[in-house]
């Protein structure tokens, strides 16, 4: 049975170890011990570095922030425990393959963008990898994704775009329900409930997309009655510049991700 092991433990990683099952070895770290102890149990154990996490693993589950890569890169390499029968996988922004090689050598490496709603089960991955990656870590990494969600794969000149269409897309959509709510309240609907209503409208739209077989240019036709509300609303959408704001924010997100990557 493989083992997986993870460097940080954080929100991410704790939703991954938990869609692993009790039954799946699995070995973390993480400087604050706690978040590692809170998963302790008989095929999960806490390992006292970094570097004793990939002595102990198959699949090394990199789950740390961006800026903190060079150090734990630094101090696996030292370690010396970075063996060619591993297999590296990052889940942090902007570090490419090539990063994560240069620091450690010629070793297995998959990186993948995921996104927050894994931690509910309702994720989505994008995935890549280079050539030392064997068929069966890779799917075994991809089934670890798919048990939390949606996964697409696709080669890395593509991830940094992804991430400003799922990984960091959930912002948007956060702030488009806040709007709505603060809307709401504006006009003096002031009720407990209208949370629990624009979450329910934004769901049975998204199942209009998905099962009316529809484009999302047809289905506004269908709401937008001439010279009615639906079409005065837009107007203004429209006019402000809307689709225009969104398509740039995304634009700025990708370049942020080459900025981490440093390309």
């Amino acid at each position: 049975m493989k083992t997986y092991g993870f460097i940080g433990v954080g929100n991410m990683a704790s939703a991954i170890i938990r869609g692993l099952g009790e039954e799946t070895n699995v070995v973390m770290y993480d400087r604050d011990n706690e978040k590692s102890r809170a998963f302790e149990s008989s095929r999960r154990k806490t390992a006292s570095s970094a570097a004793d996490v990939v002595r102990c693993s198959d699949y090394i589950i990199l789950a740390i922030k961006p800026q903190n890569f060079e150090e734990v890169l630094s101090e696996i390499a030292a370690s010396g425990a970075a063996e060619k029968d591993k297999t590296f996988v990052s889940i942090a922004a902007g570090i490419t393959v090539a990063r994560i090689t240069g620091a450690l050598g010629d070793v297995a490496c998959i990186r993948t963008m995921p996104n927050t709603p894994l931690m509910i089960g309702e994720g989505v991955t994008a995935l890549c990898r280079n050539e030392k990656v064997t068929d069966e870590a890779f799917s075994d990494i991809v089934g670890m994704f798919a048990s939390l969600g949606k996964t697409i794969i696709m080669p890395e000149k593509d991830l940094n775009a992804i991430i400003s269409v799922t990984s960091s897309a959930p912002a948007y959509v956060y702030l488009f329900i806040k709007s709505l709510i603060d809307g709401a309240r504006a006009q003096g609907l002031d009720y407990d409930e209208i949370p629990e209503l624009v979450c329910a409208m934004i769901r049975g739209s998204v199942k209009m997309v998905e099962q009316s077989g529809k484009t999302p240019d047809e289905l506004i036709r269908m709401v937008t009655s001439p010279n009615g509300t639906t079409e005065r609303a837009m107007h203004v959408l429209y006019e402000c510049g809307f689709e225009e704001m969104l398509v740039e924010a995304m634009k700025k997100c990708t370049e942020r991700a080459f900025e981490l990557s440093g390309t």
